[in-house]
Order: C-alpha cells, then structure tokens, then sequence
C-alpha cells in the first residue's frame, strides 16, 4: 500500500450485467467477448461523461461518484443505452445496479501490488456491501438506491435537465439486509419504457419489512396472546405505527370518492370537502389534482374518463412517488350515512385500513367526516397535538350547503381544464347559495387574477379574508398570500414565506416568494434558489417554475442553463408567459433563431399574447438595425392592445415604439414622449384603485428618455409627480427607476453630481438602465476611463438587457437599443484614447449586428463617421 488510507463521502454505483454466463453460451465465446467488449466501452464512456471513476471491473462495474445526482444520471443512460445496444446486437441485455451514498475508505496499491494483480485502488466501508446488496436485490433493468442517497439525488433531479419528465421515482419500504445492522429504506429510479418500477422479489439475503398482520401465520399465533394481554395499556401508552412505513411530508394520492347513496350532490362536493380536510395536515402531503391529471395523461388515460381507483390509484403513486392511496366511499346503510376511508398500499394494492364513521343526515355527514379524517391522520402516525392544531371543521372551513360545495367542486374542474370563465360562473354560483363561502371567492380571485383583472381579484380576495375562521389553516395562509400581493413586497414575503415554512410541501408559497424576489426585488440569485426547489418537484406547475428560471439565467448571461430550462418547461407542459423563451435568441442577438422561435409560440389568437408576439418581433429587429420593422410591430402591438382594451400592454407597447422612434431620429418622436407622459400621469393617478402599477414604470423609463433626448423640462415634469409615489409605494423596483432618473436628470447642470448620486446607489439587484444612466453621467463628466468601462460592460451584459424583468419586460427595446449604441461609444472612447485597433473591433461588431440596417440612422450615420475617421 502506498501513502495512508483515506476516508471520503461519496457515491457507490455497483451494476452487474444480468445472466452474462448464459449470454457466452447464446453467442459464443468470439461473439460474446466483442459484444462485452462494446458494453465496457459505453459504461466507460458514460462514467467519464458523469465524473465517475472506475474502481473494480467483473461482469459489471464498482464506479466511485462524488454526488449521488451524478451516478443516477450516469445510471439512467446506462440502462437505456444498455437496452439500445441489445437492440442492435439483437440480443437481449439488461443490468441491476444499487447505490449508495456514505464514508467510504481509500487507498492506492504499490506499483508491485499492481504488476502483481492487485487493483490500482481500494475501496472499503459499510457503503459497499449496503450497495451490492442493493444491486442484488434489483430486477433486471433496474436501478435501487438507498434513502440517503435518493434523499440527496431527489433534491437535485432537476440537473437531470430534459430526461426528467421521464424519469419516475419510487419507494419500495426499508429492506433488511443480510449482514447489515440497520433498516434501510429502499428506493428506485428509471425511465419509462426501460426501467420496471415496481418492487424487487424478496431474497435470502434482503427481505422487506412488513406489518404483523402480513407476515406468516405462525408468527401471529405467536403474538396473538401478548396482543391481547397488552392491547388496551399499549392502546394508551404507544401510538401504533402505520402499516405502510409512512413517515412525516410523505405524500397519498386521494382516489375518487365512491357515492352509494344515490344522492347525487354528494358526487363532487364531498370528495373536494374530503381532500379539503386532509390538506390541512402538515405531516400528509396530498398529490394536487393536477399532477394526478398529468400522471393519467402520460398512462394514455383520458383524465375525464378515468376513474382513480385502487387499481388506477395505485399506478399513479408509484409513478409518481406516493406512500399510499386513500379511497374515500360513502354509502347509506339503516338509514344513515356512512362514510369509510381505506388506506391502500399501492405496491401490493393491499387495504392497510379502513375506518367508517356514520351519521344521520345531511347535516352530520361533514361533521362525520371530521372524525374520519382524525382517524385516518392517526394511523397514517400523526400526533394527536398536531391534528388538533391543523384541524377546523369543515362545516366551517368549506360550506354546509351541499349545492354550494359541488358548484364549487365544478369550479376547480373548470380551472384544471383551462375553462376560466366557466370557472366563473360556477365559483360566483357556489357564493349565491352561500355568500360567506370563502373558498369560492378564493376561486375567483385566481382566475380573476390570472387575467389580469387586478381591481375584481382585490374585491374577491377581500371578501375572502373578512371572516378567516371560514378558512382552514392552510387556506387562510394561502388567502393571506394573495391578499399580500395588493400591498406591499414586505407583505408577500412575509405571508408566502410563513406559508411555506408551515408546509414546505406546499409550492405554491415557494413559486409566490420567488416570484416575489424575482419580479420586485430584482434578486436574481435569491429567486433562482427558490424556483430551483419547485423544478426539482413533481409539482404540475413546475413548467412556470422552469420558465422563470430560463428568463433569470438568460439576465445571467448563463445561455446553456436558460436553453435546458425553456426546453424543460415546454417539455413539463408549461403554458406561455410573455412568450420568455424568444428571449434566448434575442440574447444572443441570434435574430434567424428569435425568428424561428417566435413561430413556434402559438399565441391562440389570445390578444395578451398576440402583443407579446409584436413585442417580441419589434426586439428582434431592433437587435438588427430594422428599426422600421421594428416600430412597426410595436404599433402593431398598441392596436391589438388597444382593440382588446388591455391598457398597460398598450402603454408598454407605445413606450417601444417611443424609443425605437428616437433611435430613427424621428422629428416627432418629442412631442408624442410629452402625449404619453401625459397618458400616464393620469394612469398613475387611478394606479391605488386599479391596482395596476405599471404607470409609475413606463413614467421611470420615459423620463430617461426625455434626458437623453433633449428635454428635460418633461423629465422634470414626470419626477416631479412620479418620486413621492414610488418613494411611498414600498417597492424597491420602482424607486430604483425613479431614482435612476433623478440621478441623471443632474447630468446637464451638474454632471460630478450626477456620477455621484449615480455611483451611491446599490450596485447588487440594479436593473440595467442605471449603467445606461451612469454612462451618459461619465461623458456628460468627462471620465472617458469610467466611461469606457461602463460603455463594455452594457455590450458584455446583453442578458440582462434582454431579460431585465421591471413592468413586465418594459425596458426591453431600450435596453436593447443602448446595448447597441454602447458598442459606438466603446469604438468613440477607444478611437479618443488612441487605441485604434479595439476601436475598429468595437464597430466591426456594431456592423455584424447591424449589417443591414434599414435607412439613414443617426447610430450607423456615428459609426461611419468613427470609421472614417479610422481610415484617415
């Protein structure tokens, strides 16, 4: 041995290429040598590609990983191209492979050990024998990981990039291992279509643990007398553990109710109050309606034909990671209503339990289900402290109107389907039969919401939280969250934060902060964490998650990232929101590839959309020089904005066209800024009961270009009206802009004061026009240097220029303008310093972007003369 021992975390990947004995008498010796000669050559292609590193080599491979995320991706490609080469070869192939995660002990052999036989490198500890444990216990194509491992893997799957939509996790209970102390919790991951997902056959050396009442007879003839001596002292001393090894956050896919009674209003209304009720839970964490949905379409299921059953029910946790099934009945028996919950184990399709509570009558059946869903939380192995304090009747927390409930219940079906307006009318149904329905004024203010329509989701939203004791506990702090988003940025992290610390489980609270931290505080770092957690979950939405990332990387400037991102989010179904993807190219001033991605959005004749696709287009061909291409998409986008009277889409789209109007040199570019200025001094002043605040930015943006384009008595003007509101506004976006603006609206009397007032402001979370600013400051000051520094910053930063989220992408155009016009600058300021060959680079690059630039425009008609002045 040379050098000391070392101990190490890290990941064990043990494989073993299944009946390898028999593949040499299918093929014979020659065939069968090339054919394992191929495979060693892939798995180490594979290995080398994922970081891995070869330890030992048999019929399989022992591979040492730094992370357990990098040896699931190196064993997901390994078994579909393992499955890819028998294809080929036709012969049929296949691997087991076990992981584990742990302390593990290093060495290198001498190099006489070596000539003599030995490995190149040992490896020992515990976490060997737990992996190849794990590799014998698996079925042929699949791949078992330990808890600690899937733990740590699970958290990280959204570097898995676009193979996570196919890629299925599952829990197959805590195996005992022969040799092996300690249970352990197994674990498996695999595509569809190669891996089998389902539990592995017991075995000699690995047996699963299971439940008394499932293991032989004679072992519960055995207990049979101690249960009955210690059934009622045990009853009060110990809490029995759950039969499924349900353990705290796992998650239950709730199957469709079963009505027995005939009574059809009990149809949809009580399994949305059952699902109700045990969302209340910390310690459950039901699967939303919408991922069951999802995992339904990928089974070739129609969602609205398909009943979640036992059979159906089962499929879909194991697909998608659940711990057990709930299958709620309700029946009526003597005249009373009954209702029975039976928890299901989805791999053995086995009733773990079943409780029943009865009542009599309508007005006793959501009392009735209050006890049961007590029940069903304590055999789950709830506490009791805990579902005393998450608990609120339902009578109370939903409606004891049956009617009002199932309208509800129609309602949520209606938003699932993308049906909003029928959602609509059911939700304002469910309110007439019971006015103090929270809920369902809850409903329509994400709907109302999600369209845009500000001023009526405040209304719902209030009427919402006026009496929270009609709310359950999670619902109240959901309510709270959208309440929050109509005051303050402080609020919405306040309230999504205290959601999500309460159910951590519960993305919509994480989406919300992150949205929060993206869109109004500019913390691009921060927001990223946050929508990270959504990506790598199961949750339906997670497309908008992906979505919102890919526009944070593009701002980074990190364009492969934003590229699997976007491509992540179409992949997971996510639907359009400013048609973000477009923004890669754009970035990466790729106007072919904008182009092509612009058609692919389908806007659906949708008007919100079919502005953003103007949009989109006018920054395209700016980011060529089209500058009459582009002011015409933009007036494009003000018609179809202004037909459909979406008026903050048409003023973001006039402030477009107002910059791109100036970059034209147009002569009446001036007294159309002065128009829309006053336009939006109106705007602002309705701004506190329409809730629509994009006024107070389109006046930021407008009063920069004002400055920069000869008049500031408008800037002035704007300032004057805009900064004690966005100063009393608490958001930071919009006093950063009214800021900036004040800032440089110094530059022509007092341009040292400017810089400074400039220079103090904080640099981390600014938005890119503050370097615009700054740049027009150290000319106005004479600091070429600065100047210089500035004018190559706001080239090499074309991300953020793009993807600056303030008002909804309002300062696109001009960023993307100054982009271009910086390239000038650094040619005029290098060209000044006597560099001349980085100058004539500078415009060479202006001249790529712009190589057919439509018209006399004043920014090549500046180059030509810098190039002139070269050529002298």
């Amino acid at each position: 041995m040379t050098g000391s021992t070392t101990s190490v975390l890290r990941t064990l990947v043990l494989s073993d290429l299944v009946d390898s004995t028999a593949l040499v008498e299918r093929l014979g010796d020659q065939r069968a040598a090339d054919l394992i000669r191929k495979h060693d050559r892939l798995a180490r292609s594979l290995m080398q590609q994922h970081g891995g590193r070869e330890i030992d080599k048999t019929d399989g491979f022992l591979l040492v990983f730094e992370r357990p995320i990098q040896a699931v991706a190196y064993a997901l490609d390994y078994q579909r191209e393992l499955s890819e080469l028998g294809t080929q070869e036709k012969t049929e192939l296949a691997a087991r492979i076990g992981i584990h995660v742990g302390d593990i002990v290093v060495w290198d052999n001498s190099a006489d050990d070596v000539r003599r036989g030995a490995k190149q490198t040992e490896v020992e500890g515990l976490v060997k024998p737990i992996a190849a444990r794990l590799m014998g216990l698996a079925l042929p194509r699949q791949i078992l990981m330990s808890g600690t491992a899937y733990d740590i893997a699970h958290r990280a799957q959204g570097e898995l990039g676009e193979k996570l939509a196919r890629v299925r996790w599952r829990t197959h209970g805590r195996y005992r291992f022969k040799g092996v102390p300690d249970l352990v919790p197994v674990f498996e991951v695999g595509e569809e279509g190669y891996a089998p997902l389902r539990a592995p056959a017991w075995s000699g050396k690995a047996y699963r643990e299971m439940p008394v009442w499932r293991r032989p007879v004679a072992i519960i003839g055995e207990a049979l007398a101690l249960v009955v001596l210690l059934a009622v002292p045990a009853w009060y001393l110990f809490k029995p553990a759950p039969a499924i090894a349900f353990a705290n956050r796992d998650w239950v896919v709730v199957g469709d109710l079963r009505n027995l009674t005939g009574h059809k209003v009990f149809d949809d209304s009580l399994e949305t109050a059952f699902r109700i009720g045990l969302e209340q839970s910390r310690y459950v964490n039901v699967m939303p309606e919408l991922q069951v949905r999802d995992a339904l379409k990928r089974m070739e299921r129609d969602p609205s034909a398909t009943a979640v059953d036992r059979a159906i029910g089962s499929e879909v946790a194991l697909r998608e990671g659940a711990r057990a099934v709930v299958l709620p009945t309700v029946a009526e028996v003597g005249g009373r209503v009954r209702l029975t919950a039976e928890i299901v184990d989805p791999n053995t399709q086995t009733s773990v339990y079943s409780d029943s509570v009865e009542g009599v009558g309508e007005a006793a059946v959501l009392p009735a289900m209050d006890d049961l869903l007590k029940k069903m939380r304590g055999r789950l192995g709830e506490s009791i402290a805990s579902i005393g304090e998450t608990s609120a009747p339902l009578a109370e927390v939903t409606t004891r109107n049956f009617d009002a409930l199932k309208a509800y219940s129609l309602g949520l079906q209606a938003v699932a389907g993308g049906r909003g307006g029928e959602a609509l009318t059911l939700f304002n149904q469910a309110i007439s039969l019971d006015p103090q329905f929270a809920q369902a004024y809850l409903g329509l203010a994400n709907v109302y919401y999600s369209t845009s329509q500000k001023a009526k989701a405040h209304e719902a939203v209030t009427n919402a939280v006026r009496d929270l004791n009609h709310l359950s506990v999670r619902e109240r702090l959901i309510a709270q969250g959208y309440a929050a988003l109509f005051g303050t940025p402080d609020a919405m992290r306040e309230k999504w934060s205290m959601l999500t610390r309460l159910y951590p489980d519960d993305l919509v609270g994480t989406q919300n902060l992150a949205m929060v931290l993206w869109q109004y505080d500019n913390d691009l770092e921060q927001a990223a964490q946050y929508f990270q957690k959504v990506t790598a979950s199961q949750h339906p939405r997670r497309g908008y998650a992906w979505l919102y990332l890919g526009d944070i990387q593009v701002a980074r400037g990190d364009f492969t990232a934003a590229a699997k991102s976007y491509a992540t989010a179409r992949q997971v179904g996510s639907p359009q929101n400013y048609l973000d993807p477009v923004n890669l190219p754009i970035a990466q001033r790729d106007a072919s590839g904008a182009t092509a991605a612009l058609a692919k959005e389908d806007t659906h004749h949708y008007p919100f959309f079919d502005v953003e696709a103007q949009l989109r287009k006018a920054a395209i061909e700016v980011g060529r020089g089209h500058l009459a291409s582009a002011r015409a998409a933009a007036d494009a986008a003000v018609a179809l904005a202004d037909h459909a009277k979406l008026e903050s889409s048409r003023q973001r789209a006039r402030l477009a066209g107002l910059a791109i109007a100036f970059a034209q040199g147009d002569a009446k570019a001036g007294e159309s800024l002065k128009a829309f200025v006053a336009d939006e001094l109106r705007r602002m002043k309705n701004a506190p009961a329409t809730y629509d605040f994009s006024s107070y930015v389109h006046l930021g943006v407008a009063s920069m270009l004002a400055l920069r384009h000869g008049d500031p008595a408008l800037a002035e003007r704007a300032l004057a009206a805009l900064t004690p509101a966005a100063e009393a506004s608490g958001y930071d976006s919009l006093r950063q802009l009214t800021r900036i603006a004040a800032c440089e609206a110094r530059s022509s009397a007092d341009a040292a004061g400017a810089v400074a007032c400039l220079e103090a402001l904080p640099v981390e979370k600014a938005y890119y026009q503050k370097r615009v600013a700054m740049l027009h400051a150290y000319r106005a000051a004479g600091r070429d240097e600065q100047a210089l520094a500035t004018a190559r910053w706001l080239t090499e930063h074309r991300g953020l220029a793009t993807a600056d989220f303030v008002g909804e992408f309002a300062s696109q155009v001009p960023n993307l303008l100054a982009s271009d016009a910086a390239l000038v600058d650094v040619a005029e300021l290098e060209l000044k310093a006597g560099h001349a060959d980085t100058a004539r680079n500078a415009l060479a690059e202006f001249k790529s972007a712009w190589n057919s630039a439509e018209g006399d425009l004043p920014l090549s008609r500046k180059a030509a003369r810098l190039e002139a002045s070269l050529v002298q």
